[in-house]
């Protein structure tokens, strides 16, 4: 009993500090993602197709209020992972993630989910000589300043997410 529980707690922990979330035919999905990717590298490829549905803060009529209302809870949930992964590093941030885009995926016309884009303006503090027990104001003034950038894919029933593998958190001057 004592193993199993052990086990549990492990497991449990492990699973915490994950981002990405998989439902039932989440496997499907990913690798329908990948599909996606590879047939859309440059220009899409037959059965594939994208097209913007939201971009700066302004929306099409194919994303709905409750759409975005749940694409911006699943962009937290997933920037949070940040802490863990490229905030670790040379980086700080500050303030909201904001939601940059989304583009709707499509195949054979049929929609299958999302590619949100999220980003955190942020700052480089190995290009600086920053003190971390600074709390001023203006503490990242001598610092690169930036955006933590970073994608994920959403199915359409948003209950399956996870990390786009080829645009992960990165930090863009």
């Amino acid at each position: 009993m004592k193993k199993f529980l052990g086990f549990l707690v492990i497991a449990t922990l492990s699973l915490t500090a994950q981002a990405d979330e998989y439902f039932v035919g989440g496997r499907d999905f990913y690798d329908t993602m990948e599909q996606y990717n590879q047939a859309c590298d440059d220009v899409c490829e037959k059965p594939f197709f994208h097209t913007v549905v939201y971009s700066n803060g302004k929306s099409s009529g194919l994303l709905t209020k409750y759409d975005l209302d749940r694409l911006n809870k699943i962009m937290i949930h997933q920037s949070n992972i940040w802490a863990d992964t490229i905030l670790e590093g040379d980086y700080q941030s500050e303030g909201d993630t904001r939601l940059d885009e989304v583009v709707a995926i499509f195949k054979s016309s049929n929609l299958i989910g999302y590619k949100i884009t999220y980003s955190e303006k942020a700052w480089d503090t190995a290009s600086c000589d920053f003190d971390y027990e600074d709390e001023s104001e203006d503490k990242y003034q001598d610092c690169t300043e930036g955006r933590i950038v970073e994608s994920s894919f959403v199915s359409k029933d948003f209950k399956t997410y996870f990390r786009d593998d080829n645009a992960m958190a990165e930090f863009f001057e």
